[in-house]
């Protein structure tokens, strides 16, 4: 058991609840009392106590959206296009696989680490991030990802994700959460679809999938024109139509609940009204949008939704750091319409409480009996905390605690 402390401990419960030099009292499991700082060192006597000064402790941040796998990426995909960079995807996947991919997404996990962040959501396409993500101190929800467009092939295309989430629920602890993945509509068959989401319900595992990312997405969706037709041209040599509309991919969703839907930037208000209605959360990853898209999430129609807004990463296939600060920031100056602190706020609670709404893991939140994970950053010296500040100021987190212990410690 022991004590830490900050100038400001930030709850990121609803309220947005800030305590002045406050503590947290906590063991190696669990948070066991939130005080002044003062108040705990004086009840709990003879035990460790820690004061950060000119600090902030907040939940440790949350990364939901990850794709470690491509951790080799810099400057070999294409940025500027979505479809453009699609096609570089398909033709250069082998040699992001090749070479030293271990030590690439440890430095990558590093990335992960140094800015706060204690959870995160991995996406896996191939399985060959599951070692180095289960052998890390990160608490993991590990998405075995589905993907497969093929009716020729769905045999061996479901057979190889049950294998992936067999190996996966090998690792399983409090710690490695095995969990599924949809890739997307376009790259789907239904009956795929129909099997996997059949095995998530029946295991209550938790689900994420992407969804309306591109412009080129909706096309093929409504049409089944654009660039996709040209796409299963190019590299499947056959003529496909899509398999659904937007709607109808989503009423395979029916019954499921807390999906994390992630992208949804050609999301219309019918689409998020659906989503709301299932208790979905959104995803949102602006560097990516930026970089493949030219477009941003309608974050004021998603909050209209009341929908929980989450804030992730993607991986470096579309991105070039896995740094959730680096997120943070881009998306603060993203959103000019919006006023600066609200939207700060706003931000830090969808890398925190947001991402585990309607969630049973205690997680998100500072609050007694949530799991003992923090964020310590370092701030001006100021009288009042400001989210903007933390957002804006700090490169990397001071202090990480994960399961009560540290895994990061600054120079």
């Amino acid at each position: 058991m022991q004590i830490i402390g900050a100038d400001f401990v930030v709850l990121c419960d609803s309220a947005f609840s800030v305590i002045k030099k406050g503590g947290i009292c906590f063991d190696t499991q669990r948070i066991l009392e939130i005080d002044s700082y003062e108040n705990l060192c004086a009840k709990y006597k003879g035990i460790q106590c820690t004061y950060y000064d000119s600090c902030a402790i907040t939940p440790a941040l949350a990364n939901p959206h990850l794709h470690l796998e491509f951790s080799q990426n810099a400057g070999i995909l294409k940025f500027g296009d979505f479809g453009e960079w699609l096609d570089s995807v398909l033709t250069q996947r082998e040699v992001l696989m090749q070479g030293d991919l271990q030590n690439a997404m440890q430095q990558s996990l590093q990335e992960c680490l140094k800015s706060g962040v204690g959870f995160i959501g991995a996406i896996s396409s191939h399985g060959a991030d599951l070692e180095v993500l289960a052998n890390s101190p990160l608490r993991v929800m590990y998405f075995n990802e589905a993907i497969g467009s093929s009716i020729e092939a769905l045999d061996f295309l479901y057979q190889n994700f049950l294998a992936r989430l067999k190996d996966s629920k090998s690792k399983a602890s409090a710690r490695f959460i095995p969990a599924v993945a949809v890739h997307s509509p376009y790259s789907v068959h239904p009956k795929l679809l129909e099997k996997v989401l059949d095995v998530a319900k029946k295991e209550n595992l938790p689900l994420s999938v992407h969804f309306l990312e591109s412009y080129a997405e909706k096309e093929w969706l409504e049409s089944s024109s654009g660039y996709f037709k040209g796409f299963y041209e190019r590299f499947f040599h056959k003529e496909v139509q899509t398999f659904y509309s937007a709607k109808e991919f989503l009423q395979a969703f029916n019954g499921i609940e807390n999906v994390y839907f992630t992208h949804c930037l050609e999301a219309d208000g019918e689409i998020l009204e659906r989503i709301k209605a299932q208790k979905g959360k959104i995803i949102s990853c602006p560097k990516s949008n930026r970089l493949l898209n030219h477009k941003y999430l309608d974050l004021q129609a998603v909050k209209k939704a009341q929908i929980p807004f989450c804030l992730g990463t993607d991986g470096k296939s579309s991105n070039d750091s896995l740094s959730l600060l680096d997120e943070l920031r881009i998306a603060l100056f993203a959103y000019a319409d919006m006023p600066l602190e609200f939207l700060a706020r706003e931000l830090l609670l969808s890398v925190t409480r947001n991402v585990f709404v309607d969630s049973t893991l205690p997680l998100g939140e500072l609050k007694v009996g949530n799991f003992s994970d923090f964020s310590v950053f370092k701030l001006l010296k100021v009288d009042t905390f400001l989210a903007q500040h933390l957002i804006l100021y700090a490169k990397e987190a001071h202090r990480l605690y994960i399961q009560g212990v540290e895994v990061l410690e600054s120079k």
